[in-house]
């Protein structure tokens, strides 16, 4: 969200990643991840469709424990959104292209 929140308002991506990279929230998946996402390159390591199957598999098991997981349920409809848009073999990055499809215009 962050990544698209920049762009919409014509903010460096680069430099969102570089502060990212620079404070706590620091990790190896921005680091591996975050270019990529910004050139709109996924090419799979971790399938999104994948990933939607683990979040789903998640939910599940909170549903059969009556535990609230309303961010994973959100997380989810955002893979199941990119994998609409023919995502679903590329990385797991890929979901970022279902914050892009609702940018306004």
């Amino acid at each position: 969200e962050g990544m698209v929140l920049c762009e919409c308002n014509e903010l460096g991506t680069a430099d969102f990643l570089e502060v990212l990279d620079a404070g706590a929230m620091s990790n190896p998946m921005f680091r591996l991840k975050g270019p990529n996402m910004v050139k709109g390159e996924h090419l799979p390591h971790f399938p999104l469709e994948h990933q939607q199957k683990d979040m789903r598999f998640a939910l599940q098991m909170g549903d059969s424990s009556n535990t609230s997981m309303p961010v994973a349920a959100a997380a989810n409809e955002l893979f199941k959104t990119a994998k609409g848009l023919g995502h679903s073999r590329d990385d797991m990055s890929a979901v970022v292209e279902a914050l892009r499809t609702t940018k306004k215009e």
